[in-house]
């Protein structure tokens, strides 16, 4: 049952990725047409020299071989002609096709639930979206050319068969015993590679998370346990790599050795048919000159099992990242209600990891339209669990969440998208312009409206005094931006959706004094504007919410304004001054 579903998913794989090219079939027709016709050259070219040698050597005919000679060269550059020509075609399929399967797979992946990205890591997807799909592009090229040549060594097989048929029948049991010595290392080429894969993927991930990292690392001096973690994966694949590639030559000397065995029991053949009259000198030149296309009949098929078996794992890694019973997608109703008003309701709403404690206990709550309010407490009382289960990145295990009293289960993709943004703790801002970075979020957004959400968050001035506007190129990592300007910045980008919901997730905790009370002073702005939920660190941020919720431990504990709950609770009136005394304010 196991191996069922496992080749059923490679066959899915396999599908998909024929799907795609047939998306461009003008080009694939004419790849496939002109592969034909060089095929059919190629069995007519060797036809030609053996027209030659029986003109020279039989009859003395030597215009004709002459003649036979022309064609012969007239095929190679017409070959050569339409190899240019196929060229043209084969990379315009091939980059047709991977950009739309990077697209595909790319907004598919998109899709995947947080819970499956949190296990998964980045670079498993870098990996595939890269490396899988040249790999996969190789394999198609080196898959159509291997079908075509095997028609033409077909052809060769039949032709020998034609001029004898001892010769014939020899080459054909060598053919079998080849074919057979190449499905051995078929099986284990099949059974090692995706184990080298995997492992391979697994380091990739590896360097492209301390890539990502390097800042962290730098600052922790762990380079040295960075590097012990990721060597032992190294090893891993190594190991595994060095494997495959020792079964695999050991293999290919061995099929080499027989077919060099083969040669000699052909010889010692032509020379007793030769010996008995069954055969002529012309003929046994003729048959060896075709001997090598035909014993390459095995090798070629050999080769075509075992590159369509690694396109079968390239397209099936590629793919599984669409399909839905391998990564789960996130999960949206058909209700697209207009005139949403920002009011959301949590009743008895509970949470938890898959096989992990609970996070969120029975949370009751209530925030009205264009109320701003805020979530406090210790790391890990489940203020950003909250923040999550509101913009549907993560699914609650119990109760209900309400948006204008529909469950938000039930909400449309495009409602729940086009109607919350949030602005994170270090929010990304995109390698490239500024514009572009606001066209990413609304496409027809102008240049005047770009710069008055700019004004509003107090960037203005700041993006003025660039050479270049907003045609400047943030760089990585908004690398020409101080802390508080990317937050200005992203904010300002949040508000260009128009959304009915904007959550702050500890926007302004990793700032200094000053960058954090301008960012207030904008967030406070966007009071009575639109539904504002912020999560804070430092207290003295949020004095001025409409309702402050306490959670401690998965719950709410206390519920109320900055004043009534300073004289309300003990506990927030501690976690008041504590963030006092650690601003220094």
């Amino acid at each position: 049952m196991a191996k069922k579903t496992k080749d059923k998913q490679a066959s899915y794989g396999f599908g998909m990725l024929f799907k795609y090219y047939k998306r461009h079939i003008g080009f694939f027709i004419g790849y496939l047409l002109i592969l034909i016709v060089v095929a059919v050259n190629n069995f007519f070219q060797a036809m030609f020299v053996a027209k030659v040698i029986s003109y020279i050597m039989d009859t003395a005919q030597y215009d004709k071989a002459l003649f036979f000679a022309g064609m012969y060269l007239l095929l190679v550059v017409i070959n050569a002609l339409l190899s240019c020509i196929n060229t043209y075609f084969y990379k315009q399929l091939e980059n047709r096709t991977k950009i739309d399967i990077q697209q595909m797979v790319l907004r598919s992946s998109l899709d995947i639930q947080m819970k499956v990205y949190d296990n998964m890591g980045s670079g498993l997807i870098v990996t595939r979206l890269t490396n899988d799909i040249n790999a996969l592009s190789t394999e198609f090229k080196t898959v159509t050319s291997g079908i075509v040549d095997l028609l033409k060594k077909s052809a060769y097989v039949g032709y020998i068969f034609f001029l004898n048929k001892w010769l014939g029948l020899f080459l054909l049991g060598a053919i079998i015993i080849t074919y057979l010595m190449s499905k051995l290392r078929i099986h284990y080429f099949q059974k090692l590679k995706p184990e080298v894969n995997n492992a391979a993927e697994k380091v990739n991930s590896t360097i492209i998370e301390v890539v990502r990292g390097v800042k962290d690392i730098k600052t922790l001096n762990c380079a040295d346990g960075t590097l012990d973690a990721m060597m032992i994966d190294q090893k891993d694949y190594m190991k595994k790599d060095n494997k495959e590639w020792y079964v695999g030559v050991a293999l290919s000397n061995a099929t080499n050795v027989l077919r060099h065995i083969c040669n000699f029991l052909f010889i010692f053949l032509c020379i007793q048919l030769l010996q008995w009259g069954s055969l002529t000198p012309l003929i046994f030149y003729t048959c060896y000159l075709y001997k090598d296309n035909v014993l390459d009949f095995a090798s070629i098929l050999e080769g075509l099992k075992l590159n369509l078996g690694t396109a079968k794992v390239y397209a099936n890694r590629i793919f599984m990242l669409t399909n839905e019973l391998v990564y789960e997608k996130d999960q949206f109703g058909d209700k697209n209600p207009i005139g949403y008003t920002g009011k959301i309701v949590f009743d008895n709403v509970s949470f938890a990891y898959d096989n992990e404690q609970t996070l969120l206990n029975g949370v009751s709550f209530e925030i009205n339209p264009r109320e701003m309010v805020a979530f406090v407490g210790e790391s890990g009382s489940g203020k950003s669990t909250i923040i999550n289960l509101i913009a549907h990145l993560y699914y609650k295990t119990k109760g209900r969440i309400l948006f204008d009293n529909i469950k938000i289960e039930d909400l449309s993709r495009d409602f729940v998208k086009d109607n919350i943004a949030v602005v994170n703790q270090f929010p990304y801002i995109f390698n490239m312009s500024i514009r572009d970075n606001f066209k990413i979020v609304k496409e027809d957004i102008t240049d005047d409206q770009i710069l008055e959400l700019c004004k509003q968050t107090n960037i203005y001035n700041h993006i003025k005094k660039l050479p270049h506007g907003l045609d400047t190129v943030i760089g990585e990592n908004a690398c020409q931006f101080s802390g508080g300007q990317k937050q200005k910045l992203c904010i300002a980008r949040a508000l260009a959706r128009d959304v009915k919901i904007l959550i702050f997730d500890e926007a302004t905790s990793a700032l200094d004094n000053t960058n954090q009370k301008e960012i207030m002073k904008v967030i406070e702005k966007l009071k009575n504007k639109m539904t504002v939920i912020i999560i804070a660190h430092r207290l003295s941020t949020i004095t001025y919410a409409d309702k402050i919720f306490l959670l401690e431990d998965g719950k709410i504990v206390s519920t109320g304004t900055h004043k009534q709950l300073l004289s309300g609770s003990a506990r927030y009136k501690e976690m008041y001054r504590n963030s006092i005394a650690e601003s220094g304010e």
